[in-house]
C-alpha cells in the first residue's frame, strides 16, 4: 500500500461529493418548480436522516466511550505536518491500537445498537441520492481503514450479542414499572390498613409483648438482611448495564428510577 493510493482514494470521494453538490446547485438554477421541489426534499430527507440517526446515540454517555490514556498511542505527533500536507491521515494515525481507546461495555450503553444500524442504512440510502449510488464504493486500501474494517470485524458478534441484551431490557423495562406499580399500591393499602386504633404508626399498640414482637412493622421483614444486601448491580458477562436490581427496602427508590 503507498501513501499516493490513500490520497488518491479521499480525493476521488472528495470529487464524487463535490460532483453531487454541484448538481444540485445547477438544478436549484434553471430547474422547474417540480424538479426544485424535489431536489430540495433531497437534501431534507438527508437532513432528517442524519437527525434521526444522532437520536440514537446517548451523546451525554458518549464521551465514556473514549479511554483518554490511549489516545496518544494512535497519533503519531511528529508526521501530523506531513499529513496535513499530503492529505494522507495514515502518516499520522496508527490505529492498530484502537481497541485500547474504545470501552466497548460503555459504547453499548450510549447507543440504541438496532436503531443506529436502520437509520445508519436510511442515511446512506438518502446520501446516494444526492451524491449517486457509487460515492461509497470506492475501494480505500489505507492502513487507517483497514484497521478500523478490523476492528469492525471483530467486535461485530460483540455488538449483534450486545444489540439483543438491549432488546431484552427495553422488553423487561414494561414489565419492571408495573411490578414498582403493583408493589407501590400493596404499600399503600397495608398501611391504610394498619391504621385503626389500635395501632401506632405500624406498630400494634398492646401490653402484651408477644402481641407486639410477633407482628412484623410491614410487608417486609425488620431484619438486618433487608436493610444489607451483596446483589451485584449488573449480570456477569452482560454487554449492556443492567437495570438496578430491586431488593429489601429500596423499592420506593427503584420507583423514582427508569
Amino acid at each position: 500500500m503507498s501513501h499516493a493510493t490513500s490520497s488518491d482514494t479521499l480525493e476521488q470521494l472528495s470529487d464524487q461529493l463535490r460532483a453531487g453538490t454541484e448538481r444540485l446547485l445547477q438544478e436549484t438554477d434553471d430547474a422547474s418548480e417540480e424538479r426544485l421541489s424535489t431536489t430540495a426534499a433531497e437534501l431534507w430527507d438527508v437532513v432528517e436522516e442524519f437527525e434521526d440517526l444522532l437520536e440514537t446515540v446517548d451523546l451525554e454517555k458518549l464521551p465514556d466511550v473514549v479511554e483518554v490514556s490511549a489516545l496518544p498511542e494512535l497519533l503519531e505527533v511528529e508526521e501530523l505536518p506531513d499529513a496535513i500536507r499530503e492529505h494522507d491521515p495514515d502518516r499520522a494515525l496508527d490505529l492498530s491500537a484502537i481497541r485500547h481507546a474504545i470501552k466497548l461495555r460503555e459504547l453499548w450503553n450510549s447507543v440504541d445498537l438496532v436503531d443506529f444500524a436502520k437509520e445508519s442504512r436510511q442515511l446512506k440510502a438518502e446520501l446516494e441520492d444526492v451524491v449517486g449510488p457509487d460515492a461509497f464504493d470506492s475501494s480505500d486500501d489505507s492502513e487507517a481503514a483497514a484497521e478500523v474494517k478490523k476492528f469492525v470485524d471483530e467486535v461485530t458478534p460483540d455488538a449483534k450479542n450486545a444489540a439483543i441484551q438491549q432488546e431484552v431490557k427495553e422488553a423487561s423495562t414494561a414489565a419492571r414499572k408495573a411490578v414498582l406499580e403493583g408493589h407501590s399500591k400493596f404499600e399503600e393499602l397495608y398501611e391504610s390498613n394498619q391504621r385503626g386504633s389500635g395501632y401506632a404508626g405500624r406498630r400494634p399498640v398492646s401490653n402484651n409483648p408477644t402481641a407486639v414482637s410477633t407482628v412484623p412493622y410491614g410487608p417486609l421483614p425488620a431484619s438486618a438482611s433487608t436493610r444489607v444486601s451483596t446483589v451485584p448491580t449488573n449480570v456477569r458477562q452482560a454487554r449492556v448495564d443492567a437495570p438496578p436490581r430491586i431488593y429489601s427496602r429500596r423499592w420506593k427508590g427503584a420507583s423514582r428510577r427508569p
